[in-house]
């Protein structure tokens, strides 16, 4: 049974309590018999599943082995095994980062990242946040889904309150939108306006920057995460230029 292995438990495992679940209470003789597992191989794999709470011992002589309630020694097995996994999951990813930290002098600096999708193009605006500092610009926003835009705006409001200054150019439609751009402004952040198109720019602290090109002609968006400083500042530059540019929204 796949499901069973996928839980952890081996091939001889899931032989023996299979054969113990239809078998029902049994010596361990008799469950060899009906299972066609090795006698030599019952044995250690009874005391597995005794471990692993899927499986009771009744002692005496011979001894009776039978199967927990499934709907409770599964459940166990499956969380155990959810609380190891998770601890795998920490171990490794301490174990890369640790890798990573302690490379040699000799690797070059990453100084560009492309991923393509707008899972990975938020990933980046959602790993800044905790990290701004000092601004916290972005270029070629569109108001196409409201309830993101509302989402977002708990975390630009955090950063309002640590003193970030949050820039928004936005671009697209503004018909029917009016009310998200009042709450933005209200809280803060300065909205303006650009009829740009096909991509969008975002500038955390004139340290790094992320170009996306998004024409509707591209199978999908390309996102270029930018890890230089000097190129960050370049693009820093052509923001505030496209900000003075870009038009108040109360005078549109």
């Amino acid at each position: 049974m796949e499901a069973l292995k996928k839980l952890g438990l081996t091939k001889y495992e899931v032989a023996v309590y299979t054969g113990l679940l239809e078998r029902g209470r049994c010596t361990a003789i008799e469950l060899s018999e009906y299972s066609k597992v090795p006698p030599t191989a019952v044995y250690p794999n009874l005391k597995s599943l005794i471990r692993k709470q899927l499986v009771q011992q009744i002692k005496g002589k011979p001894s009776l082995f039978e199967p927990i309630n499934p709907s409770i020694s599964i459940k166990y097995l499956a969380e155990k095994r959810e609380r190891e996994l998770s601890q795998f999951k920490e171990e490794a990813i301490s174990y890369a980062e640790g890798l990573t930290l302690h490379k040699t002098e000799n690797v070059k600096k990453e100084i560009l990242r492309l991923t393509h999708g707008k899972e990975f193009s938020r990933e980046v605006y959602s790993q800044a946040f905790p990290r701004a500092k000092k601004t916290f610009y972005i270029l070629g926003w569109r108001l196409e889904k409201v309830g993101d835009k509302y989402n977002l705006l708990k975390k630009f409001k955090e950063l309002v309150k640590r003193k970030v200054d949050v820039r928004i150019i936005l671009t697209g439609s503004l018909d029917k939108k009016w009310e998200v751009v009042k709450d933005y402004i209200e809280e803060g952040i300065k909205v303006r306006y650009l009829p740009l198109d096909n991509f969008s720019i975002f500038i955390l602290d004139s340290v790094e920057c992320k170009i996306t090109l998004k024409d509707r002609a591209l199978m999908d968006r390309f996102n270029i995460q930018i890890l230089d400083k000097s190129l960050a500042k370049a693009m820093h530059s052509y923001f505030l230029k496209s900000w003075k540019e870009a038009k108040e929204i109360g005078k549109l």
